[in-house]
């Protein structure tokens, strides 16, 4: 074995055991509703329900259950809109 390929020979067996990267709660898509005074709610699979009010987005309520990147991902999907 040539001395310049024997450091790729060492690395080679761990690219192939690389496993999938774990899903990050900050990719997480929230699912989306309008309610009836036209407020947006954005649910996330934690518990988190983020509440944004109807003609600005202005956080108008958000459970316990919330980290601060779900309210940064609800405004982000309610500035989309």
């Amino acid at each position: 074995m040539s001395i310049r390929l024997f450091p790729l020979a060492l690395f080679l067996p761990l690219i192939a055991c690389d496993s999938p990267a774990a899903p990050r709660p900050m990719d997480e898509v929230p699912v989306q509703a309008a309610l009836a005074d036209g407020s947006r709610q954005y649910s996330f699979q934690n518990g988190c329900v983020i509440v944004l009010q109807p003609t600005r987005a202005v956080v108008q309520s958000e459970a316990e259950a919330c980290q601060l990147y779900h309210r940064d991902i609800a405004l982000l999907y309610e500035s989309a809109d």
